[in-house]
């Protein structure tokens, strides 16, 4: 019984997480207007990870194509990262089960349960 009342605050609280990372996504994208060249922010494992994190709140399939754009870098850099991420063990890459050809990346639960503490973290310091 209890594990039911506990399920609604964690799907509210994840809820709230992902809007905070749709919107640090989305801020991060509006840096360059202001200066000039928006090389000069790039993080492609954190937009990455961000963008996975809305994707699993959404339930949405993410390729590994979507990845290297979401990553807002060129694709050799969202892939090498896309690597980084796998090694590191918060990402995980999957064949898509509708189409053999492509691939899937999600973040695993050691991905999702760190993006999870962030935004808690975040919460706390009172950045949300």
């Amino acid at each position: 019984m209890r594990l039911r009342t506990l399920q609604p605050t964690y799907q509210h609280a994840e809820r709230s997480y992902a809007l905070m990372a749709r919107k640090a996504y989305d801020v991060r994208r509006t840096r360059g207007t202001f200066f000039g060249d928006p090389d000069l922010f790039g993080e492609p494992a954190w937009d990455i990870l961000l963008d996975l994190y809305v994707a699993h709140v959404d339930d949405k399939s993410v390729s590994v194509s979507s990845a290297c754009i979401g990553s807002a870098a060129p694709p050799t850099t969202g892939l090498r990262w896309l690597g980084v991420l796998a090694e590191q063990g918060l990402i995980l890459r999957e064949q898509d089960p509708e189409d053999q050809r492509r691939v899937l990346v999600r973040l695993s639960d050691t991905g999702l349960k760190s993006m999870d503490r962030y935004f808690e973290e975040a919460v706390k310091r009172g950045a949300a």
